[in-house]
């Protein structure tokens, strides 16, 4: 009896160890039945940096051999959604440098939702997904304004937060990239 009870609690930590390591049970994820992908362009992507992005991200991942066309896998993006909003702000300091009541934004956030379906290119049938996968970064910037609240940039000049906004879209495209990646990657 004493040893069957040590036997049970043998194999029930031994599993217990198996499965918090990130071990599980099952045929493997998707690299293991198919070796390439192809990353059309995504739907929404204005510039094509989040799609080039993706395209980094699985050539470094290694998990999948990209290729322009004629992947095992299609994977397809959707942007749902890309916006931004102001999430701190300080007082506004007049000609004097007085403090005055009103606000102005010192720091926002962008944020972007995708739609991420995974289709076997022979068949034409998803294998994974859709699933929508969000992400978002923090960036700050300053506000300069006249008297009458026109941007003192605004001569079709950049301003400190358009510089700001361009320079927050690389780390954005590259955290949400590899979200999509390990998606794709990890999926069981």
């Amino acid at each position: 009896m004493r040893l069957r009870l040590t036997i049970v609690t043998c194999l029930l930590l031994l599993s217990l160890a198996a499965t918090s390591c990130g071990y599980r049970f099952g045929h493997g994820g998707l690299p293991t039945q198919y070796r390439s992908i192809t990353v059309p362009y995504a739907e929404g992507d204005l510039d094509g940096s989040l799609t080039a992005e993706v395209i980094r991200q699985f050539s470094t991942a290694g998990a999948f051999e990209y290729r322009r066309c004629g992947g095992d896998l299609i994977l397809n993006i959707k942007v749902l959604d890309f916006g931004d909003e102001d999430i701190d702000f300080r007082y506004y300091r007049n000609k004097e440098g007085k403090r005055t009541s009103e606000t102005i934004p010192v720091e926002t956030r962008l944020t972007v939702l995708v739609e991420v379906v995974v289709i076997d290119a022979a068949t034409g049938v998803s294998v994974l997904g859709p699933a929508r996968i969000e992400d978002y970064t923090d960036f700050d910037h300053d506000y300069y304004s006249t008297r009458d609240a026109v941007n003192v940039f605004s001569l079709g000049q950049l301003t400190d937060f358009d510089e700001a906004y361009d320079a927050a879209q690389r780390p954005l495209n590259q955290s949400l990239a590899k979200k999509i990646v390990n998606y794709v990657c990890d999926s069981w």
